[in-house]
């Protein structure tokens, strides 16, 4: 079975399309800079990772954060 290609998908379109394709998700993972304090705009996909015969990682970054650190 292929991979889905979802890719740059908002996360909700994203986790559809790929249960829609008979693949199961696992695990969601979110990705951030080290000093980003709160995510802004919205989680899009920028990996996914075979974990089993039909079990999906999906890795996700936000558009953009709070700027974390000392002010």
């Amino acid at each position: 079975m292929e991979l889905p290609d979802v890719l740059g998908f908002v996360i909700d379109e994203a986790l559809t399309e790929i249960r829609n394709k008979g693949w199961q998700v696992a695990q969601v993972t979110v990705t951030k800079p080290v000093k980003a304090a709160k995510p802004l705009g919205v989680a899009r996909v920028v990996r996914l990772s075979l974990l089993d015969e039909a079990k999906l990682r999906v890795v996700v970054a936000y558009q953009d954060y709070e700027k974390g650190g000392v002010q």
